[in-house]
């Protein structure tokens, strides 16, 4: 206790000598912490006479309710260093002044602001997707909102009932429970941070377990796709929207890298298959797809210059498109793409060509889309019945 308990004495000085052409001087505040001395300069003049008078008067006055404010601040942190068991430093204190009477080490402001500075360097270096480092600002800007927390709080503050009240705020907002488990998981890895590093004391996360259902693979049948297919367009709008589509279900091809493809994308080997080979950009992992006759027809269509369409308007007119084609399944742009990987799947494509065409790092990633047609089944069981009967 001895290297917590310290003698801490404030004084306010404002010197003639240091009188201006104003005929003011700066007020300055002197504190000293067993022998060591910090001299800062507030931000406020004086005439050192007026001063004196001031400072002496029976009656309160803003200069005395200005330092007096100053003081019960310095006091307020010294009374939270003891209550926290926090060694009380000129150092400290000088960080604390510095910094507007805020305690930066101890506050949700500098938590955050250090979590993403090093968040900020795996995305400079690759590490992570720019997708995913704006995941982690969405969570934290959800939570602050929903918790009416400020940056300037102190992480003390957050504790296991914030979390789950947290939660409910996101159920309350429409939020779909893998969505929630996202923003939890992303909230969690700030404080996992902060334990590391020492700036939480508290994991607000203990025993709180986030659950993350396994998203399911939405995708179109073969019917479902011709359907799509020979159905004519009433705008010229909804047909681009058509055919980019069906240029996903086709090539597999996510939203994002479709409409990135460019002229000298589509090559050609010497077997005259035309291909495209490049990295994914959400990912970086190289894919391969060679192109089938209902792709490349679509890519010739447009003179290889696909129509470049926002996301928001390419998901609303996808679900025009599917009340259009009497398709009940919500159309949205990761359907095509599970269609192609599901559809290689089952037309027995082995899973490690499949991984390439989808530019996965490794099958366990492709598992995902593997989900067979109830047809695919039946004629699976049709061959084993040929084979028992040869018996």
């Amino acid at each position: 206790m001895s290297s917590i308990l310290k003698t801490l004495t404030i004084r306010f000085w404002c010197r003639a000598s240091r009188q201006g052409n104003d005929g003011k001087s700066p007020v300055e505040m002197v504190i000293n912490l067993d022998g060591e001395r910090l001299v800062t300069i507030l931000p406020r003049r004086e005439n050192s006479n007026s001063y004196i008078q001031l400072m002496n008067a029976r009656r309160t006055n803003p200069l005395r309710e200005y330092l007096n404010a100053i003081e019960s601040r310095i006091r307020e942190y010294e009374t939270s260093c003891l209550r926290e068991g926090k060694p009380i430093t000129i150092g400290n204190i000088k960080a604390f002044i510095e910094d507007g009477f805020v305690e930066r080490s101890g506050t949700i402001g500098s938590l955050t602001e250090d979590f993403f500075k090093s968040l900020r360097l795996k995305r400079d270096s690759g590490a992570m997707t720019p997708k995913r480092f704006r995941k982690y600002e969405i969570a934290l800007n959800h939570f602050m909102k929903g918790s009416n927390l400020k940056p300037e709080d102190r992480i003390s503050l957050i504790k296991n009932r914030t979390i789950k009240d947290f939660q409910n705020y996101l159920v309350g907002e429409g939020f779909e429970p893998g969505t929630i488990a996202g923003f939890l998981q992303c909230l969690k890895s700030i404080f996992l941070f902060g334990l590391q590093n020492g700036q939480v004391k508290e994991n607000p996360f203990t025993g709180i377990k986030i659950g993350r259902k396994a998203n399911k693979v939405r995708f179109l049948s073969e019917e479902e796709v011709s359907k799509i297919r020979k159905k004519r367009m009433p705008t010229e709008g909804l047909e681009h929207v058509k055919d980019l589509f069906l240029f996903q279900c086709y090539t597999s091809l996510s939203y994002c890298d479709m409409i990135m493809l460019e002229p000298e994308d589509f090559k050609t080997n010497g077997k005259g298959f035309v291909f495209i080979e490049k990295p994914r950009k959400k990912t970086g992992v190289t894919f391969l797809i060679v192109l089938l006759p209902e792709a490349l027809a679509i890519a010739r269509k447009y003179g290889y210059h696909l129509p470049v369409i926002s996301n928001q308007k390419y998901n609303t007119n996808l679900k025009e498109i599917a009340t259009l084609c009497g398709i009940e399944k919500t159309l949205h742009s990761h359907v095509g793409r599970h269609t192609a990987a599901t559809f290689l799947l089952n037309k027995g494509v082995p899973m490690e060509i499949v991984a390439k065409v989808l530019g996965h790092s490794t099958t366990a990633q492709t598992r995902h889309y593997a989900k067979l047609l109830d047809d695919s089944v039946f004629r699976e069981f049709k061959k084993l019945e040929s084979r028992i009967e040869g018996i």
